[in-house]
């Protein structure tokens, strides 16, 4: 039995494919398109870049700086409650909210759009207090990432609406 489930997704741009074949391209007509296939991946040959699928909780990692709050490579993300893909591109700005505690309860996504002072969520503390979490920024939430430790915690990054393009990204053919 498949799960109809579908996660959130980040495709980050590289110089090299690897041995990777989950890949969305930039075709040089400006056109983005994903593979899964090797085969497929063979047969294009003009492109303006790439971008590999990552491991989505830790990605933040390697395209983000968290001292300068921007972008050190350019990315793309999926949203399955919005089905849709976002491009972020390189040196960015983006805003940075960091939350942690016992039990933490999202109330945004991928792709949703929030001003400041909207609940994002709430937290449950380790005096197992409950908080409501507040944005403290206006954009559109284009990723939220798992710190893995002792309690949980994420961080979600938000960019400016006028930074962040919503795409259409169709199969390679």
């Amino acid at each position: 039995m498949m799960s109809t489930y579908t996660y959130p997704k980040i495709y980050v741009e590289e110089e090299n494919i690897g041995e990777t074949y989950d890949l969305i391209f930039e075709l040089s007509n400006n056109v983005f398109c994903v593979t899964t296939s090797k085969n497929m991946v063979r047969r294009i040959k003009s492109y303006k870049r790439v971008f590999v699928k990552k491991i989505y909780e830790t990605a933040y990692e390697e395209v983000i700086s968290l001292k300068q709050s921007r972008t050190v490579k350019s990315f793309i993300t999926y949203s399955p409650k919005h089905d849709a893909y976002y491009l972020v591109e390189k040196n960015t700005e983006v805003s940075l909210v960091e939350i942690e505690g016992l039990k933490i309860f999202l109330h945004v996504d991928e792709g949703d759009t929030v001003d400041e002072g909207d609940r994002i969520g709430y937290q449950v503390t380790r005096k197992f207090e409950v908080r409501n979490i507040v944005s403290i920024v206006r954009g559109t939430i284009v990723y939220i990432g798992t710190i893995f430790g002792e309690v949980q915690r994420y961080i979600i990054v938000a960019v400016g609406e006028e930074n962040v393009r919503k795409i259409n990204v169709s199969p390679c053919k």
